[in-house]
């Protein structure tokens, strides 16, 4: 059987394969996307019928091996790793009683966070907070939901609880 969380991670993947999948045909597509443990919603410019064909097109390619859709360069683990590196760098860099004189130190500290946080936050995305693993899985729709006035689209994910791999 698989958890909730795990659920989750898989579902991220193939979210970020779906918007590798619809980047290809628009290279410049803005959508803000977000999994849970029945698929993912997306919020952007698509409509529900080309929406549906990338993930079924991303969970295809993923079950062929491409695995490294699950990670995506604009995920928002990609700013939490950003911000989270930088802030801890400005803090050790200041120190427990901050000056001016150490003004160069945190931008150092900060710049050299923000260069290594994109490498950092592709390792979390690939280890931590997607998984590649959707052999299991089974597009089951897409479907508009509302929230807070918001209107958007859910890709249904059905997981075949004894199709583990």
């Amino acid at each position: 059987m698989i958890n909730y969380l795990e659920k989750v991670r898989r579902n991220h993947g193939i979210e970020h394969a779906t918007v590798h999948v619809l980047s290809e045909a628009t290279p410049n597509l803005s959508l803000v996307g977000r999994a849970d443990g029945g698929g993912f919603a997306i919020i952007g410019d698509v409509e529900p019928e080309t929406l549906a064909a990338a993930a079924q097109e991303a969970l295809r390619r993923m079950k062929a091996g491409q695995g490294d859709l699950a990670v995506h360069p604009r995920c928002g683990t990609q700013l939490v790793t950003i911000g989270a590196l930088t802030a801890c760098a400005a803090f050790f860099a200041l120190g427990r009683r901050p000056r001016l004189s150490k003004l160069p130190d945190a931008m150092i500290a900060t710049t050299l966070a923000t260069f290594l946080a994109p490498t950092l936050g592709m390792t979390l995305q690939k280890y931590v907070t997607t998984s590649p693993n959707v052999f299991a899985a089974n597009f089951a729709g897409v479907s508009k939901r509302d929230f807070a006035g918001i209107s958007f689209w859910h890709v249904d994910i059905a997981w075949e609880e004894n199709g583990e791999r």
